[in-house]
Protein backbone atom coordinates (compact mmCIF):
# COMPACT_ATOMS: atom_id res chain seq x y z
CA UNK A 1 0.00 0.00 0.00
CA UNK A 2 2.87 2.43 0.22
CA UNK A 3 4.35 1.99 -2.68
CA UNK A 4 1.10 2.78 -4.72
CA UNK A 5 1.02 6.33 -2.22
CA UNK A 6 4.69 6.80 -3.16
CA UNK A 7 4.30 5.81 -6.76
CA UNK A 8 1.09 8.05 -7.24
CA UNK A 9 2.73 10.99 -5.15
CA UNK A 10 5.66 10.78 -7.98
CA UNK A 11 3.33 11.08 -10.81
CA UNK A 12 1.11 13.33 -9.26
CA UNK A 13 4.25 15.75 -9.12
CA UNK A 14 6.09 14.89 -11.82
CA UNK A 15 2.20 16.04 -13.38
CA UNK A 16 1.82 18.90 -11.94
CA UNK A 17 5.21 20.36 -12.68
CA UNK A 18 5.36 19.50 -16.10
CA UNK A 19 2.12 22.22 -16.15
CA UNK A 20 2.33 24.70 -12.93
CA UNK A 21 4.88 25.78 -10.81
CA UNK A 22 4.86 24.08 -7.47
CA UNK A 23 5.83 25.54 -4.06
CA UNK A 24 6.68 23.65 -1.16
CA UNK A 25 5.61 24.23 2.69
CA UNK A 26 5.49 23.32 5.96
CA UNK A 27 2.52 23.76 8.93
CA UNK A 28 3.40 23.98 12.14
CA UNK A 29 0.52 21.35 13.97
CA UNK A 30 1.41 18.07 12.84
CA UNK A 31 4.77 18.70 11.32
CA UNK A 32 2.95 18.71 8.39
CA UNK A 33 4.80 19.11 4.85
CA UNK A 34 3.10 20.27 1.78
CA UNK A 35 3.43 20.15 -2.05
CA UNK A 36 0.71 22.72 -3.83
CA UNK A 37 0.64 24.18 -7.54
CA UNK A 38 1.44 28.20 -7.08
CA UNK A 39 -0.95 29.68 -4.35
CA UNK A 40 -0.25 32.48 -6.47
CA UNK A 41 -2.99 31.04 -8.71
CA UNK A 42 -6.75 31.50 -8.03
CA UNK A 43 -6.98 28.25 -7.49
CA UNK A 44 -4.37 25.94 -6.26
CA UNK A 45 -4.25 22.54 -5.43
CA UNK A 46 -2.09 20.92 -1.96
CA UNK A 47 -0.86 17.99 -1.03
CA UNK A 48 -0.43 17.39 2.72
CA UNK A 49 1.52 14.71 5.08
CA UNK A 50 1.89 14.89 8.65
CA UNK A 51 4.83 13.23 10.14
CA UNK A 52 3.33 13.44 13.87
CA UNK A 53 0.13 13.86 15.55
CA UNK A 54 -2.09 17.01 15.68
CA UNK A 55 -1.34 18.98 19.07
CA UNK A 56 -5.09 19.77 19.21
CA UNK A 57 -6.48 15.70 19.26
CA UNK A 58 -5.55 13.39 21.78
CA UNK A 59 -7.22 10.78 20.67
CA UNK A 60 -6.52 7.35 19.11
CA UNK A 61 -7.38 8.28 15.30
CA UNK A 62 -4.88 10.67 15.62
CA UNK A 63 -1.54 9.96 14.36
CA UNK A 64 1.54 10.64 11.65
CA UNK A 65 0.70 9.26 8.44
CA UNK A 66 -2.37 11.08 7.26
CA UNK A 67 -2.26 12.25 3.52
CA UNK A 68 -4.30 15.04 2.53
CA UNK A 69 -5.54 16.45 -0.91
CA UNK A 70 -7.09 20.08 -0.92
CA UNK A 71 -8.59 22.80 -3.53
CA UNK A 72 -8.06 26.20 -2.11
CA UNK A 73 -8.92 29.83 -3.34
CA UNK A 74 -8.59 33.33 -2.25
CA UNK A 75 -12.37 34.45 -0.49
CA UNK A 76 -11.10 38.17 0.06
CA UNK A 77 -8.13 40.08 -0.20
CA UNK A 78 -7.30 43.39 1.75
CA UNK A 79 -3.46 45.13 1.98
CA UNK A 80 -1.83 42.53 1.14
CA UNK A 81 -3.35 39.83 3.48
CA UNK A 82 -5.66 37.29 1.23
CA UNK A 83 -8.60 35.17 3.57
CA UNK A 84 -9.22 31.53 1.90
CA UNK A 85 -10.60 28.67 2.38
CA UNK A 86 -10.89 25.47 0.23
CA UNK A 87 -12.10 21.80 1.00
CA UNK A 88 -10.12 18.09 0.78
CA UNK A 89 -10.10 14.85 2.00
CA UNK A 90 -7.83 12.98 3.87
CA UNK A 91 -6.89 9.01 4.48
CA UNK A 92 -4.70 7.96 7.07
CA UNK A 93 -2.39 6.08 4.31
CA UNK A 94 0.78 6.01 5.53
CA UNK A 95 -0.63 5.33 9.35
CA UNK A 96 1.26 3.00 11.09
CA UNK A 97 -2.32 1.69 12.65
CA UNK A 98 -4.82 -1.17 11.06
CA UNK A 99 -7.77 1.68 11.13
CA UNK A 100 -7.97 3.16 8.19
CA UNK A 101 -10.31 5.79 7.54
CA UNK A 102 -11.60 8.68 5.20
CA UNK A 103 -12.32 12.74 6.40
CA UNK A 104 -13.76 15.57 5.18
CA UNK A 105 -11.69 18.66 5.56
CA UNK A 106 -12.94 22.52 5.41
CA UNK A 107 -9.00 24.76 5.73
CA UNK A 108 -9.84 28.48 6.26
CA UNK A 109 -6.82 30.97 6.90
CA UNK A 110 -4.60 33.89 5.92
CA UNK A 111 -2.01 34.47 3.74
CA UNK A 112 0.29 37.05 3.11
CA UNK A 113 3.50 37.69 1.36
CA UNK A 114 5.52 40.38 3.95
CA UNK A 115 8.45 40.48 2.29
CA UNK A 116 9.50 42.43 -1.14
CA UNK A 117 12.92 41.10 -1.64
CA UNK A 118 11.09 37.32 -1.55
CA UNK A 119 8.23 37.95 -3.45
CA UNK A 120 7.40 33.69 -3.86
CA UNK A 121 7.54 33.37 -0.14
CA UNK A 122 3.84 33.04 1.76
CA UNK A 123 3.12 32.73 5.04
CA UNK A 124 0.07 30.94 6.73
CA UNK A 125 -2.37 31.04 9.70
CA UNK A 126 -4.95 28.19 9.28
CA UNK A 127 -8.09 26.35 10.81
CA UNK A 128 -8.77 22.95 9.66
CA UNK A 129 -11.12 21.13 10.88
CA UNK A 130 -10.62 16.90 9.27
CA UNK A 131 -14.24 15.40 10.02
CA UNK A 132 -13.50 11.38 10.44
CA UNK A 133 -16.12 9.82 8.69
CA UNK A 134 -17.39 7.47 10.83
CA UNK A 135 -19.22 6.69 13.33
CA UNK A 136 -18.98 8.21 17.43
CA UNK A 137 -15.11 9.43 16.25
CA UNK A 138 -14.37 13.34 17.14
CA UNK A 139 -13.59 16.05 14.14
CA UNK A 140 -9.42 16.29 14.65
CA UNK A 141 -8.84 20.56 15.05
CA UNK A 142 -5.71 21.20 13.10
CA UNK A 143 -4.59 24.87 14.19
CA UNK A 144 -1.15 26.02 12.82
CA UNK A 145 1.10 28.15 11.24
CA UNK A 146 3.27 27.61 8.52
CA UNK A 147 4.76 28.78 4.71
CA UNK A 148 4.86 28.07 1.37
CA UNK A 149 7.87 28.59 -0.98
CA UNK A 150 7.11 28.78 -5.04
CA UNK A 151 9.90 27.21 -6.83
CA UNK A 152 10.36 29.81 -9.89
CA UNK A 153 11.85 28.64 -13.15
Amino acid sequence: MKKIVILSFILFTTAVASVAQLAVGYNTDGNTLTLSTNPENRIWGEFRVNTKAYNQAGWSYNDRGITQAYLLTPVFNAKGVTLYAGGGLGVNLLSEGRDKWVSVNIPAGLKMNPFDKLPGLYLFGEYDPMIIVAEDVPVIHCISAGFRIVLRN
